[in-house]
């Protein structure tokens, strides 16, 4: 019979471990595990996430995520090293970080005999896994030396905007506003709706550009007739490092990326004529990520407020080098969760390409529409399958139109404006407001 005291003592025990391990003795680091647990990440209260909490073990929903990755990632580590036992020891955590150095110092010397050829290759590589288009942007990708990341554009903290400017830039008049309390908190509330679909947008930019670090897998025949154990060793270096952000404590991991311990940088120049891509990264599978996500940023532009000084502000407030650590943790999963609602034509060789269109338009969604939508995507549900797949539907439909799919394809990256999301979402039963019609 279960007595009141083990029943207490069961009940202090789910609490204390709100991370489904399931039967394996990996453990990620403390610290990680209570800010999941207390909800203390960039996602907290985020819209996106359902307000049940889901089934199971875990407490809310970025645990649940967690989970899944982690389990993810120490499958890939030990598939890749051989290694057996608990990896999250802290004797694994030094062995592993020895094979990570060494494998790191074969993998640039391979590199340096190969570099312009693993730089072609990363760019051929993107463009036909994500279905681009010929000739309608254009790669400018390298590989560089240790160190040779230029930090600037980083920021480890977020700015915050002046009051006065929320105002001035979310459609509140500042005298107004000094009148009415309601005009201010309006301002102020649209704002964090965007930063909010600003953060959920770079999770799944990273979540999709995550990918990338082993798609070295799809042209492993190509890699290995130059060295037969790269392969492996980008296998080793990738899902080593993976570990790393579970198993260090954040302070360490921003401590590395305040010394210039980055890997990979992207930048997106829409003066060019087609836009170029600009990635920089230190080994191949890196410069891949690097491309993905500059590719997706082009793709999720739509996802900003039209004014480029709100933009700007939203993006200043969001995207820092702790919340980059979180989106690499958790933003695999949430783009798993994206691509499992897509229907199954999506997968067509001839309609891969929709795949970019798709996420584009979902990006452009009002916030509350978004959130509404992301919400039910991460449900699983089937409303939000039917959802994505009219979505799919009426791009498809859209594309057929005469001469439609060069206007289209302009205006998903941001040089052309029409109210053709308001169509699409008129299809769905979805209503712009006069604010959200640009």
């Amino acid at each position: 019979m279960i007595t009141k005291k083990n029943l207490l003592e069961t009940i202090k025990k789910i609490k204390e471990a709100p991370m489904d391990y399931g039967d394996n003795p990996e453990r990620i680091e403390k610290g990680i595990e209570d800010k999941l647990r207390d909800k203390e990440t960039p996602f907290k209260d985020n819209p996106s996430f359902p307000e049940e909490q889901p089934d199971g073990l875990p407490s809310n929903w970025e645990e649940l995520l967690a989970s899944k990755r982690f389990k993810d990632v120490v499958e890939k580590v030990k598939r890749y090293t051989g290694f057996e036992g608990d990896v999250s020891t802290q004797g694994s955590l030094m062995s592993l970080q020895q094979t990570l150095m060494g494998t790191l110092r074969s993998v640039m010397s391979f590199e340096v005999e190969n570099k312009e050829y693993l730089e072609n290759l990363a760019v051929e590589l993107v463009k036909k896994e994500m279905a681009l288009p010929e000739d309608q942007l254009q790669f400018d990708a390298k590989i560089v030396p240790m160190g040779g990341i230029d930090p600037e554009g980083f920021q480890m903290q977020g700015e915050d905007p002046s009051e006065e400017e929320v105002e001035q830039q979310f459609g509140v008049d500042n005298e107004s506003a000094e009148d009415d309390v309601e005009e201010f908190i309006t301002a102020m509330e649209k704002f964090d709706a965007e930063t909010a679909k600003r953060r959920f947008i770079n999770a799944l930019i990273q979540g999709a550009s995550k990918k990338g670090h082993y798609m070295f897998e799809l042209v492993a025949n190509e890699l290995t007739d130059r060295n037969p154990n790269i392969v492996n060793q980008y296998g080793v270096l990738m899902s080593v490092n993976d570990l790393m952000y579970w198993l260090l404590p954040d302070g360490v991991i921003e401590g590395q990326f305040g010394q210039g311990g980055f890997a990979g940088k992207e930048e997106v120049d829409t003066e060019t004529d087609p836009p170029t891509v600009k990635a920089r990264a230190v080994f191949f599978p890196a410069l891949v990520h690097e491309l993905i996500k500059g590719v997706m940023e082009i793709l999720g532009t739509q996802g900003l407020p039209d004014d480029p000084r709100s933009a700007e502000m939203v993006m200043n407030k969001t995207d820092t080098i702790p919340s980059e650590i979180w989106d690499l943790r958790l933003g695999p999963i949430i783009w798993e969760k994206f691509y499992e609602s897509y229907p199954n034509k999506l997968f067509d060789e001839d309609l891969r390409y929709i795949q970019n269109y798709l996420f584009s338009r979902f990006s452009a969604l009002n916030t509350e529409e978004f959130f509404k939508v992301s919400r039910e995507i991460l449900r699983g549900s089937e409303l939000g399958k039917d959802i994505v797949n009219k979505m799919v539907n009426q791009i498809i439909e859209d594309l057929k139109r005469e001469d439609y799919e060069e206007d289209e394809y302009n205006r998903e990256i941001g040089n052309d404006d029409d109210d053709g999301l308001s169509g699409l979402l008129g299809s769905l039963g979805i209503t712009l407001g006069p604010e959200d019609d640009n």
